[in-house]
């Protein structure tokens, strides 16, 4: 691996060789926070990769959200359960679009039978299922009628609500033109620039795609961005932390990166060669000398300290001759099994993904680095073209993920099981689990999907990483949480400069 001393001296010879040319800043009063890849969407219905879910959280409120705990709470609307099986939700007074006109009931069940509709290919469709009927009371107030008794099912009301007259003029993807979040789209370009206006103040706050981090950095010490957010390489952001005029920030995360396998592929989908990668992968390592210690390790999609998390499992360790044995076993002693890992053109995915490679040659695994642009890598996982990919889960909240991600009626467009994994005993736990009342015989469910998922391994968990921010030291009020959330920019500011 390479060190931490020497990445930084090439680094910094780098950054020392490109600012000869200058990075003017051009302060016009606008906020500029530099992306390490462009959103996807900002309609939210389709939003599930982690940019266009960041966003569209600025644009779009949804009924509900949670708090830092975990637990759902009032957003746009408030709750209560008027029966096992039917919820009745109130908007609040203040719920309004960005023209002024104010949110209904109609809007919320359009927004949500949008959801629903097959025709509409929404990857939240899936975790919406048990849905049967959504009745409109009256504009304040509608009724979600289910088909099971759910007591989480406000916290799978999370999806932005669009106005039902956009929805009428079935417009189609990203062609909404009112919001009620706390920011409006003034302008987005075909360099993937996009312009937000604050409600509250009429403050703008531009996202640049930068994709090269070394750029990103010239462009933070040039004044050319005054925030950069995710895939920050752990040395790079100490490293721009010491600069003049920037700052640094580190949250522990909860975002969960993981390996996952498509098996229906021949290779990719044996038991044995799937724990076998996992035995090669040394993540103690990867998060100590990488990561700079900026990472935990992950055994589930939860984190500890989430109420669905557990601290009595532990994935596969680091076992170079388990990993050994296990493909002599299925027949690989003399021939080296080869894969494909798919990853994206991030330069630090990258390295990431060499060190995977070093590590599985070291037990006879072959793999063979394939890298593309975010869009057509997470094109390629959503369309199950892959054998093996890395990848992140951000923003996890409900273990509803659990049917989302991993049961057998969850392929894309239904929901997120790309891989294609089928496990009666896995259906039936989420379906036991989703019809348990009490919280603590959820929980004990949970846990046992968990320990199922890391025997059957469709999945490799690896870590979770912490949020890094870099900022210029003028900005006030920005700071992120656990899900790496740009919600701070709604009271973010930068502080007057004096002439002295």
């Amino acid at each position: 691996m390479t060190t931490r001393r020497g990445a930084l001296a090439g680094l910094g010879a780098g950054l020392a060789a490109s600012l000869l040319g200058g990075c003017a800043a051009r302060p016009d009063g606008r906020l500029r926070f530099g992306l390490p890849t462009a959103p996807a969407t900002l309609d939210p219905r389709h939003a599930a990769d982690a940019m266009s879910y960041r966003l569209v959280r600025l644009l779009h409120r949804a009924p509900v959200d949670f708090d830092a705990a975990g637990e759902p709470r009032a957003d746009l609307a408030e709750w209560t359960m008027a029966a096992p099986t039917r919820y009745r939700f109130e908007l609040r007074d203040d719920a309004r679009f960005d023209d002024g006109s104010p949110v209904t009931a109609a809007d919320v069940a359009a927004t949500y039978r949008s959801v629903l509709d097959p025709a509409t290919a929404s990857p939240h469709r899936g975790s919406l299922a048990n849905i049967h009927v959504i009745e409109v009371v009256d504009a304040r107030r509608l009724d979600f009628v289910l088909t099971r008794p759910d007591p989480l099912f406000p916290g799978t009301l999370v999806v932005g609500v669009l106005a039902a007259r956009d929805l009428a003029r079935d417009a189609g993807r990203d062609r909404w033109s009112r919001s009620c979040g706390a920011f409006t789209l003034e302008a987005r370009s075909l360099d993937d620039t996009v312009l937000l206006r604050r409600r509250r103040d009429a403050a703008l706050v531009e996202f640049v795609t930068v994709k090269d981090h070394s750029v990103r950095a010239l462009k933070l010490i040039g004044g050319e961005l005054d925030i950069a957010q995710g895939n920050l390489a752990p040395e790079l952001h100490a490293w721009l932390a010491a600069r003049p005029g920037l700052r640094g920030l580190a949250v522990p995360g909860s975002t969960f990166s993981y390996l996952g396998f498509n098996l229906d592929d021949p290779l990719a989908g044996r038991i044995e060669v799937r724990r076998a990668i996992a035995h090669a992968i040394d993540r103690a390592a990867i998060v100590e000398y990488l990561f700079d210690g900026r990472a935990r390790l992950a055994s589930t999609l939860f984190p500890p300290e989430h109420w669905a998390g557990t601290r009595d499992l532990a994935a596969p360790a680091h076992d170079p001759s388990a990993a050994r044995r296990l493909l002599t076993a299925a027949g690989f002693g003399r021939r080296r099994p080869r894969l494909e890992y798919k990853t994206s053109s991030d330069h630090f995915r990258q390295r990431i993904a060499t060190v995977l490679r070093q590590q599985l040659d070291a037990v006879g695994i072959d793999l063979d680095i394939v890298s593309y642009d975010w869009g057509t890598f997470y094109g390629d996982v959503s369309h199950g073209r892959f054998q093996l990919y890395g990848l992140s889960w951000v923003g996890l909240r409900l273990p509803d993920v659990f049917r989302y991600a991993f049961h057998s009626t969850s392929r894309p467009p239904a929901g997120a099981n790309r891989g294609h994994y089928r496990s009666a005993r896995l259906d039936g736990l989420v379906e036991r689990a989703e019809r348990a009342g009490a919280r603590a015989a959820r929980v004990r469910l949970y846990h046992e999907i968990a320990a199922l998922l890391l025997d059957d391994l469709p999945y490799v968990p690896l870590w979770f990483e912490d949020q890094l921010v870099i900022m210029r030291d003028d900005i006030e009020g920005y700071a992120t949480d656990a899900s790496g959330s740009f919600d701070a920019l709604a009271t973010a500011t930068r502080r007057p400069r004096h002439a002295g």
